[in-house]
Parts: structure tokens; sequence; C-alpha cells
């Protein structure tokens, strides 16, 4: 009889082995050289990039810029998504179909959907003004992206559209879980459809409406692919946030030490507001408990 290897048991170090190295390569080193990096001023130690960093107007437009993307953003993904998946979770016909049909935007990439859009919201020759105008919603042609008033919302409209099918996806796996028991409770005594949403379904569905707009709200904060494929953050830097910022600083104008300030700085501030999401998150399920 063959004695059974007890290593892996001794030694279960040796199981997370191969992910702790890729981590340490790819997480922690890039991390610790940042950290150093933006502490370095002409080769030596110096907070003068934190300093310069604080008072650069850019860096602040570019931090508002980057919540008020938030804000355009994250509630609206969160209501278009579960809006959706109530839909979704009612029974009728071709159910598979429209669930598909409606995840297709999560599953095309960010880069060809940015470019597409792009396309449609040109002033020109897109087919956003052209549909518009055949339904005389509007009367003249919009500028969109080129406008400096709307062309942060116009790039948030693109990101709802990418991500809420991904929330959307969420909510339903959730709403499956509530047994329909409570809903017929519920109708028996008089309950309609919005007494039903707001007094069941909603507290039912806390425990996972709270990680998705955990997940969401550091995805929000990190949409350099969607801005900068878009407009670049134009016009003028109007929509510019702060992955732009950064990327611009090291990347085009190859200031490295500055860039990586800006970097752990930004990373400090999405942590906090993570740390806050998710303090909040808790308070609040203990009051629906």
């Amino acid at each position: 009889m063959k004695k059974k290897s007890v290593i892996g048991r001794e030694h279960p170090i040796l199981y997370l082995l191969p992910a702790l190295i890729v981590l340490t390569m790819l997480v922690f080193i890039p991390l610790v050289t940042n950290i150093v990096k933006s502490f370095t001023v002409k080769n030596s130690f110096s907070f003068g990039n934190y300093t310069k960093l604080m008072n650069d107007k850019y860096f602040r437009q570019d931090l508002k810029n980057t919540f008020v993307w938030l804000l355009y953003t994250l509630p609206f993904e969160m209501i278009l998504g579960l809006f959706i998946a109530l839909l979704l979770n009612i029974k009728l016909r071709y159910q598979k179909f429209y669930r598909t049909l409606f995840i297709i935007p999560w599953v095309i990439p960010a880069t060809v959907v940015c470019i597409i859009w792009k396309w449609m919201y040109n002033a020109d020759y897109g087919v956003l003004n052209y549909i518009l105008l055949k339904l005389h919603l509007i009367t003249k042609y919009q500028p969109w992206i080129a406008s400096a008033q709307q062309s942060l919302a116009c790039q948030a409209a693109v990101y709802v559209w990418k991500i809420s099918p991904f929330v959307m996806i969420m909510y339903l796996s959730g709403l499956q879980s509530i047994s329909e028991d409570i809903y017929e409770a519920a109708r028996l005594d008089g309950a309609n459809w919005f007494v039903q949403t707001f007094q069941i379904t909603i507290p039912l569905l806390f425990p996972v409406m709270r990680s998705v707009i955990l997940v969401s709200t550091i995805w929000s904060l990190n949409s350099f692919v969607y801005v900068y494929t878009i407009t670049g953050g134009g016009p003028a830097r109007v929509s510019e946030i702060v992955q732009i910022f950064i990327y611009k600083t090291g990347i085009e104008q190859f200031k490295f030490e500055y860039s990586a300030t800006a970097a752990n700085v930004f990373l400090v501030i999405v942590m906090v507001v993570a740390v806050i999401n998710i303090i909040v998150g808790d308070r609040a399920e203990d009051k629906i408990q």
C-alpha cells in the first residue's frame, strides 16, 4: 500500500507559493518601487513631489473630474442594472434570448465600445445626431464629446452602457435566490409590485447590492480606458481624470517620480473611499436586519 503524501498538509504555503511569486512580481515590487520613486527628487530623498502635487491646479481639477465621473456613473449603473434585472426576472417567453441580448455590451471589449461610441458621437457624421434629428428630438447637430459642458457626461454614458449588464447579472443572481413564497405571501396581503420591490426585493438583495456597489465604485474610479480612448481628456482637459493625469505625466512627459506621486495619492484616496463604502454598508445592513 502506497503511503499518501502529507507534504501539502504539513506545508500549505507550497500551494500558495506560485500565487505569492506572481503577486510579488506584479504587485508588491512595483508598489514599493513606486513609493520609493515618489520620495525621490534628483536622486535624493524629498517630500517635494507631494508638496508640488498638492499645489498643482491640474491635479486638483482632474481629481474633481474623477469624483464627478463617479457621480455620473455609479448611481445610474446601479439603477439601470437593477431595473433590467427586475424585468428579466419576470417569467416570459424567450427569456434566455433577452438575457443574452442585454449581456452583449459587457462582453464587447472596452476599447471597441469606446471607438464605436466615439464615431456615434461625432458632431459631423455621427449616427446619434442623425437619428435624433430624424426623430425631431433635437433641432441642430450637437457637439456631444466636443463640448466642454457635456463631454464628461457623454463619456460616462458609454461607461454606464458597458458596465450595467455586469450589475444586472449580479442582481439577477441575487433575485433568483429569493423564495417565490415570500412574494406569494405579500400578494395575498395585497402588496403591489412597488411595495414588493421596496419592502422585500431590495432589503433581501442588499448583501449583493453592497458588494456590487463596492466593486463598481473601484472600477468607476479607475476608468482610464474609456476617457483616454474617446477624448484623451479633451477638449482642453475638461474631461481629464486622475488616471489620464498619471499617464500623461509619466509616459508622455517622462516625469516618472511626479507620476508615481500622483499614483500613490490616488491609491490612498481609492482605499479610503473603499473603506468608507464598507463601513457605511455594514451599518446599513445592520439597520435592515
